[in-house]
């Protein structure tokens, strides 16, 4: 991936005085946007694998993949802005890439564990000790911010202990590397 083409700059529907963006990749982003669905908490993902199409919120905004190559992206200050982070982009789309020539596609189970996935799930899988030494005072406040991409899975010491092996192999095959790796298990 070399570069973005600014193609379009709109009023912002969410936030008045900011604009949206229209930008276009000089590659296609048809193997990329499933990698990229899995490298972030479900809480910031919605992934539409009939059409491959993936919105991400993050950076305060709301930014699209489409496999042609087209990203859009919503609450830009100013041009400057949206280049600084369409390089993030850049840089976030050449690592899914590398991933993909390293480990191939996502199966279609690990694109549905993000649709599927609540804390709920995660929760039953983790020690439920209630020990706060994540920094949260509960498993459940716990499994809630690691799905919404403010704690890491990792943070869960109990976890890493020999006892809940079991629970960790579980966790890693229900939501294979890409996912679990979003989570911020080490």
């Amino acid at each position: 991936m070399n570069c973005f083409e600014i193609k379009g700059i709109l009023p912002c529907f969410t936030t008045s005085g900011y604009i949206r963006i229209v930008a276009q990749a000089d590659n296609l982003l048809d193997d990329v946007i499933p990698i990229l669905a899995l490298k972030y908490p479900p809480g910031n993902v919605e992934y539409f694998e009939e059409l491959n199409e993936l919105t991400l919120k993050i950076y305060n905004r709301l930014i699209n993949f489409f496999p042609s190559g087209k990203i859009t992206m919503t609450n830009t200050k100013d041009l400057d802005e949206a280049r600084t982070v369409l390089e993030e982009m850049k840089n976030m789309i050449n690592e899914a890439y590398n991933d993909f020539l390293k480990h191939g596609k996502p199966k279609s189970e690990e694109l549905q564990a993000i649709k599927h996935l609540t804390w709920m799930n995660l929760y039953k899988y983790l020690p439920r000790t209630n020990c706060g030494l994540c920094g949260y005072q509960t498993c459940m406040a716990f499994t809630m911010n690691v799905l919404q991409g403010n704690a890491k899975l990792s943070q869960c010491t109990p976890l890493g202990d020999q006892k809940y092996s079991i629970n960790v192999e579980e966790i890693k095959k229900i939501l294979g590397p890409y996912l679990l790796q979003s989570l911020g298990w080490k």
